[in-house]
């Protein structure tokens, strides 16, 4: 998994890189600035058509920037830097750039001296933004904060390098100074934790990962509370089936789902849980809902109520691997009573939807909720715990209730952010608003129950679950574009991705 570090290990692995490999800070600099400009490169392939505008601090990210300008001049583009020289202290390596800079005849400006007539908007400007890193803890205010506001001010396009100059690599509460709004921002390495926050969105733009070779053992050798999945962390989660291998083998899931006139969500929750692997299913619905329950998913077992919604039938749990409960079972006193009676049950479970909101109303019923995955949107999680201001106090309050209770929690959104049992948080870096549709938290409910019923984990199902769903709902987009997709086209796209991932012996 790949890890997130903090602004200090991030320095830290510089430092530890050098030594490794035996080079100094300047020529990791240089191997710096070739892979960001090959990345600016790719980006502007008309580069002769553009003026470039490297607006510089007097840091290592200000002489990153300069030495960006070097090799733009180099490649015949027409380039200036505007200097943001209000401090007399300048990096080594970057006077070493701004040096070679002036050799080469660029044209540089002073912001101290208020030469900031290169934000003139020409139409094909791009703006480098170079002045701070991700070294910064302190708000951007007086003159440094004027230089910001003149960059966003502009319609020029902005490419940050690292991180917006102004915003912090970690936590930004308390943050009140001014912040570049890049259009593009170049992360070296990785991606800084800010950039998982829905509320940095505005300033990051379009993040891309710019890999200089760190070395890999020091990396490694880092204990970091934040990560994020790729492929290949769930390929080694998938558990290979067997020839010999039987619908016993693969669980027996229990779906609580649907109500009269909301019997879609039982659907596509049961839907999403056969087509991700599970043995059998039974689905838990009321009498109203069972005859299209049964045309809609014929694979499915029905565990009917005897009355209206959802009454007072006992359900034998003992006999499931695993329970999905919520999706479009309502908030009624009934629907509370079979909510409250199976979260103590100590079965591996899903609580999703309506479930959360009866727990919301009565939050004596957290308490209940070990060997659970909770996989509330935003208002859920709100109404399950409180309001926060900001994305770091979710996270860390995640953290900590989830290594209290032994429980998952899968907070949805843009990129979808998983506490898991040991305390730590994995990040799952969707992006895709094409699958923010009504039915689309159902299909992750489903998913994440067939996983369970299959013997995974709590953390390894949250985990899988939360990337199948995505990568089904990207593939959903790129067929049918972010307008059209609907929830069951991301079920439709299921088998394609767990295709991808089968392991067999």
């Amino acid at each position: 998994m790949k890890k997130i570090l903090n602004s200090s290990q991030a320095q830290k692995l510089d430092a530890m890189t050098m030594i490794a490999q035996g080079i100094s800070s300047y020529e990791l600099m240089e191997r710096a600035v070739c892979e960001l400009y090959a990345h600016l490169r790719s980006i502007y392939k008309d580069i002769e058509d553009k003026k470039f505008v490297v607006v510089s601090g007097t840091g290592n990210n200000g002489g990153d920037g300069l030495g960006l300008a070097r090799k733009l001049k180099e490649d015949k583009a027409e380039v200036s830097v505007c200097m943001c020289d209000f401090s007399s202290n300048i990096s080594p390596e970057c006077l070493i750039n701004l040096n070679r800079v002036k050799d080469m005849g660029i044209r540089v400006l002073s912001a101290k001296d208020g030469e900031v007539d290169c934000f003139s908007p020409t139409g094909n400007m791009v703006v480098v933004d170079a002045i701070f890193g991700t070294g910064l803890s302190r708000s951007v205010k007086g003159e440094y904060a004027k230089v910001i506001e003149a960059i966003n001010s502009t319609d020029a396009t902005v490419v940050s390098i690292d991180i917006p100059s102004g915003l912090f690599a970690d936590d930004n509460r308390g943050n009140d100074g001014a912040i570049v709004k890049a259009d593009i921002t170049l992360s070296i390495q990785d991606y800084h934790l800010s950039a998982m926050f829905a509320e940095n969105s505005t300033y990051y733009g379009d993040v891309r990962i710019v890999d200089i070779d760190h070395d890999k053992e020091s990396l490694a050798s880092f204990d970091t509370e934040y990560g994020y999945l790729e492929k290949s962390d769930i390929e080694k989660l998938i558990k290979p089936r067997h020839d010999f291998d039987h619908k016993g083998t693969f669980g027996h899931a229990l779906l609580v789902a649907g109500a009269l006139g909301k019997a879609g969500a039982a659907i596509m929750a049961s839907r999403a849980c056969m087509r991700t692997g599970v043995g059998l299913l039974t689905v838990h619905v009321p009498m109203e809902i069972s005859g299209i329950m049964q045309v809609a998913n014929p694979e499915a077992m029905l565990d009917i109520e005897d009355g209206k919604n959802m009454q007072s039938k006992v359900i034998d749990y003992e006999k499931y691997s695993s329970i999905g409960i919520g999706p479009g079972i309502g908030v009624d006193s009934r629907a509370a009573a079979k909510v409250g009676s199976l979260i103590a049950c100590g079965r591996p479970m899903v609580i999703d939807a309506d479930a959360l909101n009866i727990i919301a109303a009565d939050k004596n019923k957290l308490e209940s909720v070990a060997n659970c995955i909770l996989t509330p949107h935003p208002k859920e999680f709100e109404r399950l715990f409180g309001k926060m201001q900001t994305t770091i106090e979710k996270l860390r309050f995640m953290s900590e209730f989830s290594s209290a209770h032994n429980t998952a929690i899968v907070l949805k959104g843009g990129v979808t952010a998983i506490s898991l049992t040991d305390g730590h948080v994995v990040f799952y870096n969707g992006r895709n608003p094409g699958i923010a549709t009504g039915g689309s938290g159902d299909v992750l409910t489903g998913i994440v129950t067939s996983l369970l019923a299959q013997g995974y984990s709590i953390d390894e199902a949250a985990m899988i679950g939360v990337w199948l769903h995505g990568e089904a709902g990207r593939l959903a987009v790129s067929r049918l574009g972010s307008i059209s997709t609907i929830a069951t086209d991301i079920i439709n796209s299921l088998p394609d991705v767990t295709k991808s991932l089968q392991a067999r012996d």
